[in-house]
């Protein structure tokens, strides 16, 4: 029997737009943010102005491929008591969720972090830069930023980080007169910065970007197979291969605030 120590597994994918995809490459066309001035008053048999008209944008995309293998001896398979192939499996299927966090992350972190000083900074971004998206707005951060969140107070010493009434498991956050939901990302998946910079990811991921999924995870086996030196069929083992195609895309960069609150 495998006993398995408790795991804190945790997938971005849900929280960012994605769509399936039936080629290799391909582009979308979006209709940009744009300021509207109105017309223009004009007097009876006077001149009728040119008005603004709608902006639209194309982003591209281009499947990539991200694989790897893992050889496992044949007696392992034969003399194990426990199905050793589904511990395969979910291993192999938790390098995809991994691989997926690392893309989207270093999508976010294509966008320059600000230096916050605490909730005052964290209000502004809501309030004033991600007011195109006051219905969707979420803040992301790790252990330690919900360790950070859950000191603070109001002047009547209620704490601003609470369960959510109707979903005791999820947190919501007071900021001013608003509610904002809060998700938790594990230390392990979103990493405090040296010198106890805490992440703080405001904003509409599902605006923020989009992955583009070509084809999901696909494990496949052979006992013949041989990758460089190895011989699979030669030295009497089963190779587990793993392919997932994708491409990650930036949608609207200013769809998310980057903050950095530093914590001692």
């Amino acid at each position: 029997q495998i006993n398995k120590l408790k795991e804190n597994h945790f997938s971005l994918r849900s929280y960012i737009d994605h769509e399936t995809v039936s080629t290799n490459t391909g582009s979308r066309t979006y209709q940009t943010r744009a300021q509207q001035t109105g017309f223009v008053q004009v007097g009876e048999g006077g001149k009728i102005t040119q008005t603004s008209a709608p902006k639209f944008s194309r982003i591209d995309y281009s499947i990539k491929k991200y694989a790897g293998y893992l050889p496992v001896t044949n007696e392992l398979l034969a003399d194990s008591d426990v199905a050793i192939v589904n511990v395969i499996t979910e291993w192999l299927a938790g390098e995809s969720v991994a691989t997926e966090n690392a893309q989207i992350l270093a999508k976010v972190n294509s966008v320059e972090a600000t230096a916050f000083t605490g909730i005052k900074d964290i209000k502004k971004a809501v309030n004033v830069n991600l007011s195109a998206f006051k219905g969707s707005v979420v803040i992301y951060t790790n252990d330690d930023g919900i360790q950070y969140l859950d000191t603070l107070e109001d002047s009547n010493k209620r704490p601003l980080l609470s369960p959510d009434p109707t979903k005791p498991m999820e947190l919501r956050l007071s900021v001013g007169a608003r509610s904002i939901p809060v998700v938790q990302i594990p230390n392990e998946v979103l990493a405090t910065a040296e010198g106890g910079k805490v992440p703080f990811i405001m904003g509409d991921l599902k605006e923020f970007m989009k992955e583009f999924d070509r084809e999901q995870l696909t494990i496949m086996q052979s006992t013949t197979a041989a990758i460089g030196e190895f011989n699979a069929y030669e030295q009497d083992m089963t190779l587990f291969r793993a392919i997932m195609r994708a491409d990650f895309v930036v949608k609207d960069a200013k769809a998310i605030v980057r903050g950095e609150i530093t914590v001692a």
